[in-house]
């Protein structure tokens, strides 16, 4: 089963003629969303998300499941002028840029996934950090993808997590600890004087899961529960059983809020379930 889970309206367009406008898509075992950038209005038009009752268990699952949603949602095999994939997945890793050969890219990401020989292997360069995110992307999707495009570009969604909040703090010197909530999944990242101290994605199946990464994450870092601040991102807010729980150590936490220039104040006001912290990964894959 998919479920139809948030859909935008927006009051600048009717979603025709296209054919100057981004797409944006992002896919990940829990669902795929995608939204739409109009490059003459410079302006996100519509925002969409798809939600998986269950995690796909094969790549063959996970394939027909997006070929469900490209046989019911229209708009995406509208023309697009560009279009640009990111691939949300724990099988990545990072490399200093001084460390990385290329001739080694499967040898750095067997210290921390599974490697099949069939298993592609595709490297994004961070430039904010100095780093290469080395990573699996889901290669069948992509494969879907090309036959309904005439070209794209693609990355892993940490890649733009990690690059975009580089750049948005990138004048702040204090520590930084992010938290970035989907579904079944937890990206922890840590930032000091403007610099990558820490990235790591984690799978939780309970609230307890959840808390337990956050705090030996902290506890790792030598961090105090009691002082340091924590930011979410994502898929979480005040009312949410993470929120509460995590409040209940962590005594200062706060949520994203950043100024998107790709995203009005009109769209947040026509979609108030949407808020500034929602969607940062896909809203800044331009």
């Amino acid at each position: 089963m998919i479920y139809e889970k948030i859909q935008t309206k927006n009051s600048l367009t009717d979603l025709t003629n296209l054919e100057n406008s981004h797409l944006s898509l992002q896919l990940s075992l829990d669902g795929l969303e995608y939204c739409v950038f109009d490059k003459d209005l410079v302006e996100i038009i519509f925002l969409k998300e798809y939600e998986f009752e269950k995690r796909p268990q094969t790549p063959e699952q996970l394939l027909e499941n997006v070929k469900e949603i490209y046989t019911k949602d229209s708009l995406l095999s509208e023309k697009y002028e560009s279009v640009h994939i990111s691939h949300k997945n724990n099988l990545a890793t990072l490399v200093p840029e001084a460390l990385y050969d290329k001739d080694y890219k499967k040898e750095y990401l067997k210290y921390s996934v599974k490697v099949l020989e069939s298993d592609s292997i595709n490297v994004d360069k961070l430039h904010e950090s100095d780093s290469k995110n080395i990573y699996i992307p889901f290669q069948n999707i992509n494969t879907f993808l090309y036959n309904k495009y005439e070209s794209f570009t693609y990355t892993h969604a940490s890649s733009v997590l990690i690059s975009s909040l580089l750049k948005y703090y990138r004048h702040n010197p204090y520590k930084q600890f992010f938290v970035n909530v989907s579904k079944n999944n937890l990206d922890i990242l840590f930032l000091d004087q403007n610099k990558l101290q820490l990235f790591n994605s984690f799978l939780y199946y309970s609230k307890e899961d959840f808390l337990y990464y956050i705090l030996f994450a902290m506890e790792q870092l030598s961090l105090n529960p009691d002082k340091q601040t924590l930011t979410f991102l994502g898929a979480i807010d005040m009312d949410s059983i993470l929120y509460k729980l995590t409040y209940t150590y962590v005594r200062n936490i706060g949520f994203l809020k950043v100024e998107n220039l790709n995203v009005s104040e009109e769209f947040y006001q026509e979609n108030p379930h949407i808020k500034r912290h929602h969607f940062f990964e896909l809203l800044n894959q331009l």
